[in-house]
């Protein structure tokens, strides 16, 4: 577990930052946007790291990744990816914490296989350990490696530090991703314990096939609670969906979630049929408790 300092950008502020300025610059240059140009980053990734993985699996990372991960993501961070993937060549599943104590959140780091519902299955083993998402980067390489961060605090909004809490929480989600537990059975532990979660009002759900050209945009508001995400990305894998990238916010209560999503097929989904039945799938969740 490492801290950062005040002054030092977390990585999804840096992300943030860096799609202002993209979107800003494509704007100011007339819808104009330069492709990431790969053979640098990779003599920049070599600097960082020098010889701490191989030539060849730089190149491989940056070739297999796509255009957002590469204009969001520090080289400082893809390089901290690479350590993990490294790691994934022996092993199911390597994390890394980075705790941000002057904001109340860490950044978890999760690198595995991707699996369908991977999104899913992590946010339902934060949500049964009492940790909350307040954002979250996904990425999944062409190789089916997946990279996914997620800025995360306790329901109070404070910094999650207990070294035994973490290692409680990773060891189940070793379990979980290589199906030794089910996120149910961790949820149930939860329930009996007494942290039930009460049944929340009707969410605003909109369903657009228009916002982009590859991918259905889903967008979800409703009260905050732990476990949102879990229930909503949960109904996503079992409507066949897979989540091409994600965007979390939060004010005060009340979050506002989109998503981009599109069928195993790579497809969006079909109108009025799919669509009309994602969002029906969506208000029943959101609507019953965790």
């Amino acid at each position: 577990m490492r801290a950062v300092g005040p002054g030092v950008l977390t990585g999804w502020q840096a992300a943030i930052l860096h799609e202002l300025y993209r979107r800003t610059l494509v704007r100011l240059t007339g819808g104009r946007e330069d492709k990431p140009n790969r053979t640098q980053l990779v003599q920049r990734l070599r600097e960082v790291m020098r010889d701490e993985v191989p030539l060849q699996a730089m190149k491989a990372h940056v070739a297999l990744v796509g255009d957002r991960y590469l204009t969001n993501t520090s080289v400082q961070r893809m390089a901290e990816h690479l350590r993990l993937v490294a790691q994934v060549e022996t092993a199911p599943v390597a994390t890394e914490l980075f705790h941000h104590p002057d904001l109340g959140s860490s950044d978890l780091v999760v690198v595995t296989r991707d699996v369908p519902g991977l999104f899913a299955l992590i946010a339902g083993t934060l949500a049964a350990h009492g940790v909350n998402i307040i954002s979250a980067q996904i990425s999944t390489r062409a190789d089916g490696v997946a990279i996914d961060t997620f800025q995360v605090n306790d329901p109070t909004g404070e910094v999650v530090t207990s070294a035994t809490q973490w290692n409680r929480l990773l060891d189940a989600l070793r379990a979980v991703l290589v199906r030794e537990q089910t996120v149910d059975a961790l949820l149930q532990r939860r329930q009996r314990a007494g942290r039930a979660a009460a049944a929340f009002g009707r969410p605003k759900i909109t369903v657009d096939n228009q916002l982009s050209d590859t991918d259905t945009v889903v967008e979800v508001k409703c009260s905050d609670r732990l476990g949102l995400l879990y229930l909503i990305t949960r109904t996503f894998s079992a409507e066949g969906l897979d989540i091409a990238s994600a965007r979390i916010a939060t004010e005060i209560d009340q979050a506002l979630d989109t998503f981009y999503v599109h069928g195993h097929d790579g497809r969006k989904l079909d109108e009025p049929a799919g669509t009309a039945r994602i969002r029906a799938s969506l208000e029943q969740a959101l609507t019953q408790p965790l």
